[in-house]
């Protein structure tokens, strides 16, 4: 078996930016000031100007219940 016939728990899916503001359904600049501001964990893939940010489905979902109103 290899890498690609492994299943993960949908929980522990990374993200990339698009994906993350398609789950928390708001827009670019909103994601980048919650990840500035380190209220959402993001993680850094590349160096320098053309680096991407990462982030865990689990943290975000996690997120949000915290956030819950």
């Amino acid at each position: 078996m290899n890498n690609h016939d492994k299943t993960y728990p949908v929980d522990d899916l990374i993200l990339t930016s698009r994906e993350a503001q398609e789950l928390l359904k708001i827009g670019r600049t909103k994601l980048w000031e919650l990840t500035r501001m380190n209220a959402i964990p993001a993680y850094r893939v590349g160096t320098g100007r053309t680096s991407g940010l990462r982030y865990k489905r689990s943290e975000l979902i996690a997120w949000l219940d915290r956030n819950r109103v």
